[in-house]
């Protein structure tokens, strides 16, 4: 990028992060479709916006923000209601032929769980342990004092825990 070379840059961006981008909007807004959609909003902007980005967080950080709050917004238009049973097919994807059946079972449960979660804090989740971005970065992104964002998480976790235990026994 600051060879001047934008489009070769956001190609290759577009190539590392947009998968991982798609799939963190998919496991927010339950949905492929609009994931995709919020995949390019996200590229878009950044596109866009990339002069106002002063490298205060990583560049990976910048853009879990941007698809996080793309994600929110979309939901919010939406008021967009927690996924049934049936949603979790389309979630999960077929699995892969090499995967084993204990790894699927786990995937499905995880999801399932996930899914009962509030939007945010699935996010606010998903950001710190698919993503691994710091608490201080997720504070950033949704405007909260990062001991907060710590918190919460910290509270949650045990729940889902517990959560993922009875999903596994049924």
């Amino acid at each position: 990028m600051r060879s001047g070379q934008l489009n070769e840059a956001f190609e290759l961006l577009m190539a590392v992060y947009g998968d991982p981008l798609t799939t963190f909007a998919v496991r927010i807004l339950r949905n492929s479709e609009q994931a995709e959609d919020v995949r390019q909003q996200v590229f878009l902007e950044a596109m866009q916006g990339i002069g106002g980005f002063r490298g205060r967080s990583s560049l990976w950080g910048w853009l879990c923000g941007i698809a996080y709050h793309r994600c929110l917004d979309l939901l919010k238009r939406l008021r967009q209601t927690a996924p049934t049973i049936d949603d979790l097919e389309t979630l999960v994807g077929e699995p892969d032929a090499v995967m084993e059946q204990d790894r699927v079972a786990k995937q499905r449960a995880l999801d399932r769980c996930l899914g009962k979660l509030a939007h945010r804090l699935r996010a606010q989740l998903l950001l710190r342990y698919f993503f691994g971005l710091t608490y201080q970065e997720i504070g950033e992104m949704v405007n909260e004092p990062h001991g907060t964002v710590q918190v919460r998480i910290s509270r949650i976790l045990p729940q889902l825990r517990r959560c993922l235990r009875d999903e596994m026994k049924g």
